[in-house]
């Protein structure tokens, strides 16, 4: 009787397979080698990595643009992160930021870092500050992230 019964219910899933299989045109002529390389392919392409573009950024830069991210400081635990064409000028880890303002000095014409300089606009003289920002060049790039505190001068 059990028999039976699992023979009904392959039969009846077999007829229900055969019947879709008409309706939405499925094609049955691929043998098992092709379902197993198809897998075997399908799993090769999951598993490639997605691109990985300069300093991170989601997408590629356009010609003739240079790829640059920036992260500001968290309060007085993270420091700001500043890179420019993959390469990283300020960060915690380069042990190169400090409170207040971090600025980094980029030609704009080549992507070259110039220079990298913090000022401290809690507890230091803002005179050094005005001083920095006045001798930059026409033509640099200036980009800058705060580090704990960057505003109380």
């Amino acid at each position: 009787l059990g028999a039976a019964k699992l023979v009904v219910v392959v039969a009846i899933f077999l007829f229900t397979f055969y019947v879709i299989s008409q309706v939405f045109e499925i094609k049955m002529d691929a043998n098992l080698g092709h379902i197993f390389a198809r897998s075997a392919l399908d799993a090769a392409a999951r598993s490639t990595k997605p691109p990985r573009y300069k300093c991170g950024i989601s997408k590629a830069c356009p010609e003739k643009h240079f790829a640059f991210k920036m992260a500001s400081g968290a309060a007085n635990v993270v420091g700001p992160k500043i890179c420019v064409e993959d390469n990283v000028l300020m960060s915690g880890v380069k042990n190169n930021v400090g409170r207040g303002i971090n600025v980094a000095l980029v030609n704009g014409k080549t992507g070259e870092p110039l220079d990298t300089k913090f000022f401290d606009m809690w507890g230091g003289d803002v005179a050094p500050f005005i001083e920095f920002l006045k001798s930059i060049q026409d033509g640099t790039i200036v980009l800058m992230g705060t580090y704990d505190d960057g505003a109380t001068k």
